[in-house]
């Protein structure tokens, strides 16, 4: 089994560059998603940014300009969209429990207090 790092410099050489934080199980999915286009005859990395974003079209994955800072996320996009997966690990995801961000109820005597100050809301 291979480390992150390992996993990391394997996808580097082929011409990925992942964020840091990627988690090992994006990274293995990433890996095993680059093999299976392979096998389609697609090589991602090896597009220039014309291609890659002609590609993109091809498969209706909307794209907007393909420069340095936007060309991993369409490289990634492109093998979801090619092999019809996704490729986000379970660590990647991120919690939808809206219950942690809620706006505290408003107390019954219609008074706010913030910063030591103390405002009147008025419910219209």
């Amino acid at each position: 089994m291979s480390t992150k790092q390992e996993l990391q410099v394997i996808l580097k050489t082929y011409g990925y560059h992942l964020n840091p934080y990627t988690s090992k199980e994006t990274i293995v999915n990433l890996l095993r998603l680059h093999l299976k286009a392979l096998e389609k005859g697609i090589d991602v990395p090896k597009m220039n940014d014309h291609e890659l974003r002609s590609k993109l079209i091809q498969y209706n994955v909307a794209a907007g300009p393909v420069i340095n800072y936007t060309r991993a996320i369409y490289q990634r996009k492109l093998l979801e969209a090619v092999n019809n997966e996704n490729s986000e690990g379970a660590d990647d995801e991120i919690d939808g429990d809206e219950d942690d961000f809620h706006t505290p109820p408003i107390p019954e005597d219609d008074s706010v207090t913030r910063s030591g100050k103390t405002f009147l809301y008025h419910a219209q």
